[in-house]
C-alpha cells in the first residue's frame, strides 16, 4: 500500500514540474488564468464589445451581440452570433487578445494604452490590437521585436497595477 502511495505522489510531483517548466518557458499574454492579468476592460466588457472570433473568421472587427455573452476571467465578450460565441468557447485562448487587450506596441515600450478595436493584426495566430495606425505600422515593421518586449513588460504593469489597489 505505502509503495502505491509513494508512486502516485513521484507522479504527481513530476507532472507539477512538467507544468511549471513549461509555463516558464513562455507566460501567458492573456487573461489565461495566470493570476496576473491585466485586463483592458469597459465596466468588464472586453475589446469595447466586439466579437473576438471575428478578427480571426472575418479578418474584421465586428461588434458583437449584448444579449450573445460569455464571461471568462474577469471578462464579458460580446459575440456576432451563437456560432462565434461557440467557437471561443471551444478554444479561448486562441481567440483572447494578447496583453489584455491593451495595445500591443504602447506595452512594448512599458505603457498601457487604450485601443481602437479597429485596429488588429493577426499574427502567428494570435490576436493584437493598436491605439494607433502609427502603433500598427510601428508593430508590423519588427513583430518579433515588439511582442518579446511588450511580454516583458505584461507581467511588471500587472503587479504595479495589483498594487495600487
Amino acid at each position: 500500500m505505502k509503495t502505491s502511495t509513494g508512486k502516485i505522489w513521484l507522479a504527481l510531483a513530476l507532472v507539477l514540474g512538467l507544468a511549471a517548466a513549461a509555463m516558464a518557458q513562455s507566460p501567458p499574454t492573456t487573461s489565461g488564468g495566470s493570476g496576473m492579468a491585466l485586463l483592458n476592460l469597459d465596466n468588464t466588457v472586453a475589446l469595447h464589445g466586439y466579437d473576438p472570433v471575428a478578427y480571426f473568421t472575418d479578418n474584421e472587427a465586428v461588434r458583437g451581440n449584448t444579449r450573445i455573452l460569455e464571461r471568462l476571467g474577469g471578462a464579458t465578450y460580446y459575440f456576432a452570433s451563437r456560432g462565434s460565441r461557440y467557437e471561443f468557447l471551444r478554444d479561448a485562448p486562441r481567440y483572447q487578445p494578447q496583453f489584455g487587450g491593451y495595445c500591443a506596441t504602447s506595452m512594448a515600450m512599458g505603457r498601457l494604452e487604450d485601443i481602437n478595436p479597429r485596429l488588429f493584426v493577426i499574427y502567428e495566430g494570435k490576436l493584437y490590437l493598436f491605439s494607433s495606425p502609427e502603433a500598427e505600422a510601428r508593430f508590423m515593421s519588427d513583430p518579433r521585436r515588439v511582442v518579446s518586449e511588450a511580454r516583458r513588460h505584461y507581467f511588471d504593469l500587472a503587479t504595479k497595477q495589483r498594487g495600487t489597489y
